[in-house]
């Protein structure tokens, strides 16, 4: 496998003290071209173009790194038995034996069956045994 990649995504942050930059700079502009356009298209585009342009100084899109979930339940059988399911199912669509096809979907059935009980076996334990948190020292 290769290496991980970080994922990230665009964001833009809001605030209040951009809301206020962003109506200071609205205040400032000069609108006569919008309002002394005959034509409604051009008065909207000149309109939109001017609008977009103080709301993309004002919030400008940050990068924000995403942060992947831990799912402290998937075992290491898990991981093995997906591996295995998509080699039965890259078996089955090149095949056209229907044992292959049921034993694909029993193998599915098996396999969820197995991942239910480690998503409950998991989350009841951290429900029977929650961390203890200190609050105000007491």
């Amino acid at each position: 496998m290769g290496k991980n990649k970080e994922k990230y995504i665009l964001r833009r942050i809001i605030n209040q003290d951009l809301i206020n930059d962003f109506n200071h700079k609205l205040s400032y502009e000069n609108w006569d071209l919008v309002f002394s356009s005959d034509d409604l298209d051009t008065a909207f585009n000149s309109f939109l173009d001017t609008y977009l342009k103080i709301f993309n100084s004002s919030f400008p899109l940050k990068r924000v790194n995403t942060i992947k979930q831990s799912k402290s339940w998937i075992t290491s059988g898990i991981i093995i038995s997906y591996k295995h399911k998509r080699e039965i199912y890259l078996a089955c669509r090149s095949s056209k034996k229907q044992e292959l096809t049921n034993y694909y979907k029993n193998y599915c059935k098996i396999l969820s069956a197995v991942i239910k009980e480690a998503k409950r076996s998991y989350y009841a334990g951290k429900i029977n045994h929650p961390i203890r948190i200190k609050l105000f020292g007491i």
